[in-house]
């Protein structure tokens, strides 16, 4: 089985991904404390301190067997993340990867650089690894977010009705997928 989480750099049009480095951990404590970004990523009310955020990045150094993170950087300059979870020791599931990105520069939102980025990692999962499904699962609410996701390939699947709680909130989620044949048919050129 080739390596299903990128140990390298992945080039996209506007857009570089990379492995998380320790030093990360100052923008990922700086985005996870923003209320913008938190909003519609993951709802924190609590301030994540920098021994947190410390953790949180080792977490992911190196990659692990079933996650890992990478860091989205446009012109060299970090604005986010996209992390990915698979069940690589269990051959029922090894073929499928979730993500969950955050983009967490709001002055970088709607300009294309999270569809970008995206574009580029399920190319490189679709054509470097035995990945044959990739999926994610947005909050409803969320419209932006499901908007790209449509944008790049994902299709909804369905709802999850009551999928996420964020702050003491049940919030219905849409399933999307993204297939490994069809996605290289329609944007693997």
């Amino acid at each position: 089985m080739r390596p299903v989480f990128p140990t390298g750099r992945i080039h996209g049009a506007a857009t570089s991904l990379r492995p998380v480095l320790t030093e990360d951990a100052r923008h990922i404590r700086a985005w996870l404390n923003n209320p913008d970004v938190m909003r519609f990523w993951g709802g924190m009310s609590e301030t994540v301190s920098d021994e947190q955020a410390a953790s949180w990045v080792a977490g992911y150094i190196p990659p692990g067997d079933q996650e890992a993170c990478v860091v989205i950087e446009a012109c060299r300059v970090p604005i986010g993340f996209i992390l990915l979870a698979c069940e690589t020791g269990d051959a029922n599931y090894r073929h499928k990867v979730e993500l969950d990105i955050c983009i967490g520069e709001p002055s970088r939102w709607d300009s294309g650089l999270g569809t970008d980025a995206l574009t580029a990692l399920l190319r490189w999962l679709f054509t470097s690894t035995d990945i044959v499904r990739v999926f994610l699962q947005p909050r409803a609410v969320n419209t932006r977010a499901v908007h790209v996701y449509d944008k790049v390939g994902f299709k909804k699947e369905g709802m999850v009705r009551k999928g996420e709680m964020i702050d003491d909130i049940l919030y219905d989620c849409v399933m999307m997928g993204a297939l490994r044949d069809e996605w290289l048919a329609e944007f693997g050129r």
